[in-house]
């Protein structure tokens, strides 16, 4: 990096700063704190879930992964649209009408709070190892292009993410995505055209590259060990549905429009940003296949597909536009690690701190607990990233796929105390650790794609639960 692309990392640091705890001034309780007064623009919402699902990871591997491939992935991304219209009708009026801040309170009323508990820790351990492997992930790349160390890289971050979500909460959290997103794009689309720019003989090579099935979209098979447009509609529909529609991370910025019609509004728009903002990052990564004539990974002297990314910042972007490109790499982790601190924060005030305090939300001790619940989980969070020397180590692995474990286990719950008839706390926790357990060995012994995880899930918590209302009884009998 030349002395431009540093200054250039380093405005975008420091106005980030500003600009985000500048914002907090207006906040003056917990309801300001975490959901913003409900009155954010669906539209900053909007880029708001976008932003914060685009984790570095997501930056970085979806053009390796259409080097490597073809574009099929944008199967699953139609399915995530699908999944964003389930959410806007059956979940967010229950969200909306219950006036919740916190999405598992919404579990209480039939699950009481042993399972808004039990949910919320879930959450909470499923947010802190994925997002900590994440943001140690995010410092290897900027390790390769800065020259930072891990660690510096990390608490660079950290620290700048940190204080403009202790003090702001969600308004500095929503507004900061929207800048962060457009940093991230206007980085993809600079590398779009350089990549486009250095090709020689643009018609030839894409030509080529049709023949080879580079450009294939829609995979028509019932085969559940790879991408085709089932998985991608049902499994991708379900998993949204799941991500979008029971995670705090998400949820909590949709809650915090003005009105329910706002909030499907932000919701569905997302989808449809998404399928873009993929779509873009393929054919970033069909461009570098284009322009280094389809080399192989060994080729190039990479060990995965996810270093092809950080490879052509390294040796084809010029100065200035490498900055660019790195603030949005820095832009991508920050906005992920906001959100994550924010949904950690109101979870663990919410569902944890709350029913054992007994304080009135709109008290200035309450804000003040919750900005020091936030400031510990930035610790742990930051923390535990930076105490990451490797990405053998098998947490990593975990880590990455955590949710794959989770959030099948957790959709069912919804689904159960929204539409079936109230079962015993007893019915709801065995269910819930069942389907974990299930899960797990599906996915630790199956060659079943990723894309399957949430639907298999969701029907093993209802197949579940409903045997042990068959055999012991609802709450009422």
């Amino acid at each position: 990096m030349q002395v431009i692309d540093y200054v250039i990392v380093v405005v975008f640091i420091l106005g980030i700063f500003t600009a985000g705890t500048w914002l907090g001034k207006s906040v003056k309780n917990v309801t300001g704190y975490y959901t913003a007064g409900k009155n954010l623009p669906w539209w900053a919402v909007m880029i708001s879930i976008v932003a914060a699902e685009t984790s570095v990871l997501t930056f970085l591997s979806i053009p390796g992964l259409a080097y490597i491939s073809d574009l099929s992935f944008l199967q699953v991304c139609l399915g995530y649209i699908v999944g964003r219209f389930l959410v806007s009708f059956i979940l967010l009026p229950m969200y909306v009408r219950g006036n919740f801040i916190s999405v598992y309170e919404s579990i209480h009323e039939k699950g009481g709070i042993t399972m808004q508990r039990v949910m919320s820790i879930t959450f909470m351990f499923t947010r802190l190892l994925a997002d900590g492997v994440r943001l140690f992930a995010v410092a290897i790349p900027l390790a390769m292009i800065t020259g930072f160390s891990y660690g510096v890289s990390i608490w660079i971050m950290g620290i700048v993410t940190i204080i403009y979500t202790w003090v702001g909460g969600i308004r500095s959290v929503v507004w900061m995505d929207v800048v962060q997103w457009i940093i991230y794009i206007i980085a993809a689309f600079f590398t779009l055209g350089i990549a486009y720019n250095a090709l020689p003989d643009p018609g030839t090579i894409f030509s080529t590259m049709a023949e080879q099935g580079k450009f294939n979209l829609f995979t028509f098979n019932l085969d559940m060990s790879q991408y085709s447009i089932f998985s991608g509609l049902l499994g991708g529909g379900i998993l949204s549905m799941a991500s979008h529609g029971i995670d705090q991370l998400i949820v909590q910025r949709v809650l915090s429009c003005k009105s329910l019609a706002d909030s499907k509004k932000a919701m569905i728009g997302s989808g449809f940003v998404v399928f873009f903002q993929f779509a873009l990052f393929l054919c970033i990564g069909l461009l570098m296949y284009a322009v280094w004539g389809g080399a192989t990974l060994a080729e190039k002297g990479l060990r995965t597909s996810d270093e092809i990314f950080t490879l052509f910042i390294i040796n084809q972007l010029p100065p200035g536009i490498k900055g660019i490109t790195v603030a949005g790499i820095f832009a991508a982790a920050m906005s992920s690690l906001s959100g994550s601190l924010s949904a950690l924060s109101s979870t663990t005030t919410m569902d944890i701190l709350k029913p054992i305090l007994k304080i009135d939300i709109n008290q200035d001790r309450f804000l003040k607990i919750s900005r020091l619940v936030t400031l510990i989980w930035g610790i742990i969070m930051v923390g535990g990233a930076s105490l990451f020397t490797n990405m053998d180590n098998p947490l990593v692995e975990v880590g990455l796929s955590i949710s794959s474990f989770t959030y099948g286990a957790m959709l069912g719950m919804f689904i159960l105390t929204r539409f079936f008839a109230k079962a015993k706390v007893w019915q709801y926790v065995v269910t819930f650790f069942t389907t974990l357990t299930a899960m797990t060995c599906i996915i630790q012994g199956t060659t079943i794609h990723w894309t399957w995880y949430t639907i298999i899930g969701l029907i093993i918590s209802i197949v579940t639960e409903q045997i042990l209302v068959r055999l012991f009884g609802t709450a009422t009998e």
